[in-house]
């Protein structure tokens, strides 16, 4: 399964950037690596690696990524986290204002999502 379309992450993380007052630097790196079929291709294995943890823990509870546009909004945040271009601070503090009732899920994705 293909979970990212390249051209709206890379366009969510252009809007991202652009509108947080980010250095041009890191947009560009982060650009940079949504474009980079090694990195794509790593970022998926790792977020797959955490599905499967996840479809076997009984006690995670699920964030309710069920729009299209939460979906993309979830694997750009992620993105970032995985590619360290955001704190796990971050990560956490960003999807609670967006789900304000899913700390501990993403603390729980926090802690599985980290790069190897």
């Amino acid at each position: 399964m293909k979970f990212l379309n390249i051209k709206v992450i890379a366009l969510l993380l252009l809007m991202l950037f652009t509108f947080s007052g980010c250095a041009s630097l890191k947009l560009n790196q982060a650009v940079a690596d949504v474009n980079d079929p090694k990195i794509v291709k790593a970022y998926e294995a790792k977020i797959n690696e955490v599905i499967k943890k996840i479809q076997a823990d009984p006690s995670y509870v699920r964030i309710p990524l069920d729009t299209k546009e939460d979906l993309d909004w979830f694997l750009t945040q992620s993105f970032l986290y995985w590619d360290k271009k955001k704190s796990r601070d971050e990560f956490i503090s960003e999807g609670v204002k967006r789900f304000p009732d899913y700390k501990s899920s993403f603390e729980y994705l926090a802690d599985r999502m980290k790069q190897d």
